[in-house]
């Protein structure tokens, strides 16, 4: 192994042991448990240099001085391989370092105890190790042997020679690692053999949960893998491994329930996917039904530790399944059956089955976890936030995977807290790095608090850990939305897999885009996607939006009423509440007050108790001068989320910024939108902070610091391109420009208003209000 070339310092110790390892340097070797492990020239002399200064770091330089030698510096990119081929040799993972430990810009450190050794004999012990079995031999005498004898004992050596190679071998191929931390690792299905029906499609999601709460294993995500096998349970073994082999993956998992008098046998094999040979099997007897979750828990644990995670991973991360998911077997079907569902994009009608896993154990977190992202991507935030916090208040019966999963999620979804909430994705990321979960809801984040350019990179990311439409090219779809990147939106728009998707926000995302490119057919396309099915709701919704912003009010009225019907038709109470808000605030805006009153006490006797519905209640109210009551619905909905940012620091600061508008207050309607100026384009608001605050310096005379204001609302109109506030904006800027006396330029916004509403209602206040502006324009 060693490089004459190189001019080496001379050794300290003859050896070096710690944990289960020992270096034995003249030979350079490295042992562990007394086995050989292959290691490469640098790697090994990088171990020395480190051992040699265990507990201290040794920097980059001095490595390469030491590693290169005088003549030349070893450079930093073969450090880093050489790093990462000792990590592999000792199992080491430089996320969780049992051993070696990164030093960010200053080099590297051994963590890890050591003992070194000074005594040349141990350097014997490789090729020479004394059996205690075997008597000791005081004194022998010759004799002559026959030819016959000779060849018995040579055949007699060589089966014994045989017999101790095959058990090498064996132990051998029994203990090496058989996935590296970059293998790709996919889980195929979970068969129920035993005759018992009740189990089928029961262990699967527990099998997964267990694996998932290994931060060392790098597994392909459970949506990715079922649009290849749409029903693992019942596909063959080849229909699985050639799924494997397209998602690139290196080891296929199959479960298997089999009976065993008494009681059933829970079996776990590794298949290699690009050969298809069988890897390793373990197995776990289960006297009882009542021991086949405990059997699951300890034959995963051997398949862990048999794909090579180290042992104090395996002690860190390894929670009883029947705490992190479980105890009750029907429950966990219901549990499995949801997650089938959702793993196909089938959200809305996955709710019922953890609904019955809840119910069915009620100390069941995982499931609550589920119904509170469900009901939040429905829009229903109360029925949210109450399965979150009965999610969060059982945070401990789970793995610490699911642990962050439903931290993160509370933080971000029930009680608003935007740091707190990525500062729990930020954690979950570094924790389990192979995820995509934390990378993808980071991502989200940024999206909702109107961050796009932060959340592209995440997403961006996101999808290439998990390429399912579902989950991460939704929110990739956003982000490219968000930006302005319509060729990228587009191709995915149009992709197969889009078109399969069943993922309601995708579609809505792909229906702006159209609007944003004024591609009619397009946005007919997803309307005609949604036709017919409880997905129908939100694209309903947007349709109003455009139409209102079209000028279109009669159409737009009609559509909210639809789209609320049909809210309450799938049992979206909250949803419906919303959307009913969302028709009162824009009547309120373009001009027709009195109807909008109507509409709010509507949505609050839907849904009065939600504090996003009484935020847009006091918001719709302010706008519609009823101030009074507008401040006791604020002031109900800021007692209950005091914490949630974008409620206090947005929406209720534009609610305070209309009531002073309602008073010809405008300095204070400014100041009351200072908190929310960070904020100002956050997913909930749709723009409309911008443009209150434009209207506000309008009533303090001050039209050039109102355009900059209407003039922001349009330059970022790709956050929300169907908002009637960029119409508005226009209208105004307009407005602004011409009270300027920049009169050419106020021409063109009321132009391109013009052809916007070129088929609006006559009736219609702000065109109306657009014409008394040009009429004041000079000839």
């Amino acid at each position: 192994m060693s490089d004459p070339s190189v001019s080496e310092d001379p050794p300290l110790h003859d050896a070096y042991r710690f944990d289960h390892f020992e270096v034995r340097v003249l030979s350079e070797t490295l042992l562990c448990d007394n086995e050989r492990v292959k290691i490469q020239a640098l790697p090994f002399r990088l171990l020395l240099v480190l051992l040699e200064n265990a507990g201290n770091v040794v920097t980059i330089e001095e490595l390469g001085r030491r590693l290169g030698g005088p003549m030349y510096q070893v450079e930093l990119g073969s450090l880093r391989v050489a790093a990462t081929k000792l990590r592999e040799a000792l199992g080491d993972n430089a996320m969780a370092p049992r051993f070696v430990k990164t030093i960010s810009g200053q080099g590297y450190k051994f963590i890890a105890n050591v003992t070194p050794v000074d005594d040349r004999s141990t350097e014997l012990s490789l090729e020479f190790v004394p059996n205690p079995a075997l008597p000791a031999i005081e004194s022998f005498s010759v004799r002559r042997i026959s030819s016959k004898t000779v060849m018995v004992l040579l055949v007699a050596g060589a089966v014994s020679m045989i017999a101790v190679m095959a058990g090498f071998l064996i132990y051998r191929e029994s203990h090496i690692a058989l996935a590296g931390e970059h293998d790709l690792i996919v889980l195929g299905g979970f068969t129920n053999s035993s005759g018992d029906h009740d189990m089928d499609g029961t262990l699967s999601s527990a099998f997964r949960v267990k694996l998932q709460e290994s931060p060392y294993l790098n597994l392909v995500s459970d949506r990715k893998f079922r649009t290849l096998v749409k029903d693992p349970e019942v596909a063959t073994l080849n229909d699985e491994l050639n799924a494997c082999r397209t998602l690139r993956g290196q080891i296929l998992l199959r479960g298997q329930l089999a009976s065993r008098n008494p009681g059933n046998e829970v079996a776990l094999t590794a298949w290699a996917c690009s050969s298809g040979r069988k890897l390793t099997t373990q197995k776990s007897v289960a006297s009882t039904k009542a021991d086949i979750l405990p059997a699951l828990n300890v034959a995963t644990e051997q398949m862990r530790r048999r794909l090579g995670e180290p042992d104090n991973s395996l002690q860190r991360f390894n929670v009883p399944l029947n705490q992190a998911t479980t105890s009750s077997l029907v429950a966990l079907r219901a549990f499995t059956q949801g997650e089938d569902k959702r793993a196909q994009g089938l959200e809305s009608d996955s709710i019922s089955d953890y609904k019955l896993a809840a119910d069915l154990d009620p100390q069941f977190a995982l499931a609550y976890a589920r119904l509170g992202a469900i009901y939040f991507n429905a829009g229903e935030y109360v029925l949210s936030r109450q399965y979150f916090q009965k999610a969060f208040d059982l945070r401990a019966r789970t793995t610490d995977r699911e642990r962050l999963y439903i931290t993160a999620n509370y933080y971000g979804f029930a009680t608003g807290e935007v740091s707190r909430a990525t500062e729990a994705y930020e954690l979950w990321r570094k924790v389990y790095p192979q995820d995509m979960a934390p990378v993808n809801n980071l991502a989200i984040e940024y999206l909702l608090i109107g961050q796009p350019e932060k959340a592209v990179e995440l997403a961006r990311t996101a999808g290439q850990l998990d390429t399912t439409i579902d989950l991460a090219n939704a929110t990739w779809t956003q982000a490219y939305l968000e930006v302005g990147d319509y060729a990228s939106l587009n191709a995915l728009c149009k992709s197969s897999l889009g078109e399969e998707s069943n993922t309601t926000v995708f579609h809505v995302l792909c229906f702006q885009g159209a609007f944003a490119q004024n591609d009619e057919a397009g946005m007919q396309h997803q309307l005609q996607w949604a036709r017919g099915k409880s997905q129908e709701t939100l694209l309903l919704q947007e349709a109003a939006n455009v139409a209102v912003s079209r000028g279109k009010a009669a159409e737009a009225w009609r559509l909210f009423d639809q789209a609320k019907e049909s809210a309450l038709q799938n049992n979206l109470v909250e949803f419906a509440a919303g959307t009913t808000l969302n028709k009162a605030t824009s009547k309120a805006d373009v001009g027709y007050p009195g109807e909008a009153r109507h509409d709010i006490e509507d949505a609050l006797k839907l849904a009065p108790n939600g504090p996003q519905t009484q935020g847009f209640a006091a918001l719709a109210l302010a706008r519609a001068g009823e101030t009074a009551l507008a401040q006791a619905e604020a002031g109900k909905a800021a007692a209950q989320s005091p914490l949630d940012t974008i409620l206090n620091s947005s929406i209720l600061a534009s609610v305070r910024a209309a009531i002073h508008l309602q008073k010809h207050e405008p300095e204070e309607a400014v100041r009351s939108l200072d908190v929310s100026r960070v904020y100002d384009f956050n997913e909930f608001m749709q723009l409309a902070p911008s443009y209150y605050r434009g209207l506000a310096y309008l009533q303090m005379k001050q039209p050039k610091e109102a355009a900059a204001e209407f003039q922001r609302v349009i330059d970022h109109r790709i956050i929300a391109p169907d908002s009637l506030y960029v119409e508005l904006s226009t209208l105004e800027l307009g407005h602004s420009l011409q009270l300027i006396g920049d009169t050419s330029h106020a021409r063109l916004e009321y132009e391109q208003l013009e052809e916007v509403w070129r088929d609006a209602d006559t009736d219609f206040p702000p065109l109306r209000q657009m014409h008394r502006y040009e009429q004041q324009l000079p000839r």
